[in-house]
């Protein structure tokens, strides 16, 4: 009579518990799927519903953001952004175009330019008011300042940097007279501008949608948004004033 093979009886012990782990395992990772994405799908509806709140939206573009047609933006939007300058040479590459299509939309329009540290405010000017001369738009001038390299709320020459933001909004105001509102996050807000610029509006940065005071005119709620026209998704950021359609036609003026 042939020998029959038997199996020690801890390795179908040991099977059995492994398929066990293998199934809890995937139990887990299904409740864990399942939980995020209803907890995305809440967020996303309490973030719609908080914009939805907000009378006036808009957006912010750039040369990333390929050809726009402004006329479809306008019927979503009621501003738009134009990125135009940084420091003291460089343009945005369809700045120009962007601005001279806008004209025909009914939509409002803003000029944007990036603060930079490393110049002064004389270059800066200078390389803003010959890119866009007259072409400001009915907004005010947005500057945008953030922290790069060196350049931080440790570094002890801030101070005389800040002064350099100063000069450079000062100018803008006597030139352009439709205003300056500076775009930065809290932090860049706090502990730079508000020091000397403490009568300045402002555009927070990535800033939640609520909590802000009046002194925020305006509130980026998603930096790397995205408008679809003719079936593509064009990155735009995102942002809603801080206020009424009654205060936004006086911020206009």
């Amino acid at each position: 009579m042939k020998r029959r093979d038997y199996q020690p009886i801890y390795d179908n012990t040991f099977r059995r518990r492994r398929r066990s782990r293998r199934w809890l395992v995937t139990v887990l990772m299904l409740i864990l799927i399942i939980g995020g994405g209803w907890g995305w799908y809440q967020w996303d509806a309490h973030q719609r519903a908080q914009v939805a709140s907000y009378p006036v939206r808009g957006v912010t573009v750039n040369q990333d953001s390929g050809y726009l047609d402004f006329q479809q933006l306008a019927k979503h939007e009621t501003f738009v952004y134009l990125q135009a300058t940084s420091g003291a040479t460089y343009t945005d590459d369809d700045f120009s175009d962007n601005y001279s299509r806008s004209q025909g939309a009914s939509i409002q329009v803003g000029v944007a330019h990036t603060f930079s540290f490393t110049t002064s405010a004389q270059r800066q000017y200078a390389h803003f008011t010959s890119t866009v001369k007259r072409n400001t738009g009915t907004l005010p001038i947005m500057v945008a300042v953030s922290y790069y390299g060196k350049y931080n709320s440790g570094n002890s020459t801030m101070a005389t940097q800040g002064q350099k933001l100063k000069q450079l909004v000062t100018r803008l105001n006597r030139r352009y007279h439709q205003g300056v509102v500076i775009f930065a996050s809290r932090a860049v807000l706090n502990q730079f501008v508000k020091p000397v610029l403490p009568q300045q509006d402002y555009w927070t940065a990535g800033g939640k949608l609520s909590g802000h005071s009046q002194q925020v005119k305006l509130i980026e709620y998603q930096a790397n948004g995205t408008v679809t026209q003719n079936g593509q998704e064009l990155p735009v950021a995102r942002s809603v004033f801080n206020g009424s359609q009654r205060e936004w036609h006086a911020f206009t003026k």
